[in-house]
């Protein structure tokens, strides 16, 4: 396991493996549906086993268990879900972990009806998980959690930034992404890195 640390001569970077004691990262590896033709037309308008993501509703709540021991924040655990956070999913359950910095960006951690999560980032950014979950698209549970772990390692660590309308940009040490919604952009904001908790 690495820490988001080199791990050395041909292995690559990871983020810090948060979340792990829900057991999520011991799942047997879920084999690829398509072969280099891949898929069928109508896969992209099925929705097969929905239950494969259900493992990431524990994931996340250790995740944000994680969080809150790694960091110094305030955890609500009914917290008011915006209406741009749930935009085509019904949260179940939230999380709202708000670090005791207002330069630092809070999270909303969002579990799902499909079952799957939302993550919210900061005041605009929304990040579903899994993005689509039709046949087709074959996601992973192990991608998923990969997906989750980077973007929120990003906002902990003062690699994020957004603007409303759409735009987002995570940075760690192992890369980077950057997007753009439907616009027009705001102003951009750079969200600080999390205060950690104070040893003892």
């Amino acid at each position: 396991m690495t820490d988001g640390v080199d791990p050395g001569p041909g292995r690559a970077f990871e983020p810090p493996r948060r979340g792990a004691s829900s057991g999520v990262d011991d799942l047997p590896a879920e084999p690829y549906r398509w072969g280099v033709d891949g898929p069928p037309q109508e896969a992209y308008s099925r929705v097969g086993d929905t239950e494969r993501y259900r493992p990431l509703h524990a994931f996340a709540l250790a995740l944000a268990d994680d969080l809150e021991a790694e960091f110094d924040v305030e955890r609500d655990v009914e917290p008011p879900v915006e209406p741009w956070l749930t935009e085509g999913v019904e949260v179940v359950r939230a999380v709202r972990l708000r670090p005791r910095a207002d330069d630092a960006a809070p999270i909303v951690i969002g579990l799902t009806s499909f079952p799957g999560l939302v993550i919210g980032c900061g005041e605009f950014t929304r990040l579903p998980s899994p993005f689509c979950g039709c046949d087709a698209c074959d996601e992973h549970v192990a991608d998923s959690v990969a997906s989750v772990r980077e973007h929120v390692d990003a906002v902990v660590s003062g690699g994020f930034a957004e603007a409303s309308g759409g735009w987002a940009s995570f940075r760690t040490e192992r890369g980077s992404s950057e997007g753009g919604g439907p616009g027009p952009f705001g102003t951009r904001r750079a969200w600080a890195a999390w205060p950690r908790r104070s040893a003892g």
